[in-house]
């Protein structure tokens, strides 16, 4: 009989730590063109130049990804310093304010300009990110993804897994 307990006892933990990995599918967002506006300019004009990754400026509709890639070059003589957005709305993927490679992806239909800025090289790079900065929003979307809620299952598992422990104790206070 004990056997019997400690056996059953030890498939209901298994069943329970089965179930507590497991879980819906999170519903994946789907892939929707987007257009945006990328404008971007090199401050100063002669301190190099600044290829995105789409014809710059144009309207061009965002495809499965979604990212656009903005690089920096700087010209003899200049180095690059770091980015300036004045308009859109996006996120940053890759690279950072201050880096001369940018990945960002555009939140929705929207226009971005972008200034890549460029010093002399005999000039001191700024020693912390840019004083502008794109404001931080948070994202308040409503359709987050979900992982399903298996709170009552917890619930019950946890009840049978005590329920089952207190009948082994009182078995074996019994049998003594």
């Amino acid at each position: 009989m004990k056997k019997a307990i400690s056996l059953l006892i030890a498939v209901l933990l298994m069943v329970c730590g089965i179930v507590s990995v497991s879980a819906e599918i999170s519903p994946t967002a789907s892939v929707v063109d987007t257009k945006i506006t990328i404008d971007a300019i090199a401050v100063p004009e002669e301190g190099g130049t600044v290829t995105p990754s789409i014809k710059n400026p144009v309207e061009y509709i965002v495809g499965s990804d979604g990212t656009v890639t903005l690089i920096a070059s700087s010209n003899d003589g200049f180095k690059f310093t770091h980015w300036e957005f004045i308009t859109g709305e996006f996120d940053i993927i890759e690279g950072s304010l201050t880096s001369s490679t940018i990945v960002i992806l555009p939140k929705g239909d929207t226009n971005i300009r972008a200034y890549a800025h460029f010093a002399s090289e005999d000039a001191s790079l700024p020693s912390t990110e840019p004083a502008t900065k794109v404001p931080y929003e948070p994202d308040d979307d409503d359709k987050s993804p979900t992982t399903g809620d298996f709170t009552p299952v917890f619930f019950a598992a946890g009840a049978v897994v005590m329920m089952l422990g207190v009948a082994v104790l009182a078995l074996k206070k019994k049998a003594c």
